[in-house]
């Protein structure tokens, strides 16, 4: 990419402001454009627990880590990346991105309150959280950093429409990431088909780590492979080695990983890992993706179940009956763990005593 900085769209602003949507949104429509384009949500780089995951050091743990993904981007050839999440209400973007080969445009949505209320309750937000939404928004207003973009009364396209003239939509060669050294543990992955419930099993168990005072942290590699063109399992590799390079810089002592399949790519990060695998029936997958459709998990970047129609729902159902049979046959060194007709408590538990052999 020469001496030319790579641009770096950044959209912030307190929860229900439309960040993730809107940042989303912008990478999906420079991906239909032909862009050479990535997509990173700054709230996946920062996914440590105690010590030190909270406050200004959360902050600083979620800007290191975005560097260095940033760069790793920078030298695949990336011509455009899309961030979003919060930053550090009181001081703004840390200071180690001044000086860099980035092109930095930070834009603060916001919105009149009673719209960020509505929005904010919206997506199943607790009413319980508006004092702690509106300290956030309230700082935000009050230290004004990054350019200020009014969303009040917009429809998300809208918002994008008005950004997406910002974006760089461009093509260009693409480099193969840097090798990277394998990676000390202990380090567990947690596989399995679409919806079988991995995500919401290892999370479970990340929180009782952290009540436990253990410092862990966790990475859904599915967040690390927003890249156009792609997939590109050695740029999730090189990514997953950068992130948990950082995580143990913090403080962490363990990596937790949820991904549907640990390609050799990915295994060839860390001396040695534990492999866990969830399994389960035809009915139960097919249950589940329904629940999915219906909006019963958190929502991520990427998400292909929420509200889709019957039809989409069903050809991913039969998608991950195929990915669970086809696992099966493929056997291999790992813990299988059965979860057909449990609760996500059963599954949770399961998981735990698994990760306790």
């Amino acid at each position: 990419m020469g001496n030319a900085k790579t641009p770096v769209l950044w959209t912030t602003g307190a929860p229900g402001a439309g960040k993730s949507t809107t940042a989303w949104g912008l990478y999906t429509r420079a991906v239909e454009s032909g862009g050479n384009v990535a997509y990173v949500d700054i709230d996946q780089l920062g996914l440590i627990g105690p010590p030190p995951g909270g406050g200004e050091a959360s902050h600083a743990i979620k800007a290191a880590n975005l560097l260095r993904v940033l760069e790793i981007l920078r030298h695949r050839g990336t011509r455009q990346v899309v961030v979003s999440g919060v930053v550090d209400p009181e001081n703004g973007v840390e200071r180690e991105f001044e000086g860099r080969d980035f092109d930095l445009t930070l834009v603060r949505l916001t919105c009149d309150r009673e719209e960020l209320r509505s929005r904010f309750l919206g997506r199943g937000s607790p009413a319980t959280a508006l004092p702690d939404l509106l300290a956030v928004a309230d700082a935000y207003d009050r230290t004004g950093f990054g350019e200020e973009l009014d969303t009040t009364g917009q429809r998300p396209e809208e918002t994008v429409e008005a950004l997406f003239r910002r974006c760089a939509v461009e093509d260009g060669p693409i480099l193969p990431p840097q090798g990277v050294e394998p990676q000390p543990g202990p380090v567990t992955v947690v596989t399995g088909p679409t919806a079988v419930g991995k995500s919401t099993a290892a999370w479970t168990v990340l929180r009782e780590f952290w009540e436990q005072g253990e410092p862990v942290a966790y990475v859904d590699l599915a967040q690390l492979g927003f890249v156009r063109p792609g997939p590109d399992p050695a740029l999730e590799a090189a990514n997953l080695a950068a992130l948990w390079r950082g995580y143990r810089e913090a403080g962490a002592r363990r990596l937790l990983i949820v991904t549907r399949e640990f390609l050799p790519e990915h295994r060839r990060v860390f001396d040695e890992v534990d492999v866990v695998h969830l399994d389960a029936d035809d009915t139960t997958l097919t249950a589940r993706v329904r629940s999915r459709a219906e909006g019963e998990s958190a929502l991520l970047a990427g998400d292909e179940l929420r509200g889709v129609p019957p039809g989409v729902r069903d050809r991913v159902a039969a998608r991950a009956i195929t990915e669970a049979a086809r696992t099966r046959r493929s056997g291999g060194g790992r813990v299988v763990l059965d979860t057909s007709g449990q609760e996500p408590a059963e599954t949770a538990a399961a998981l735990r005593a698994a990760l306790r052999q």
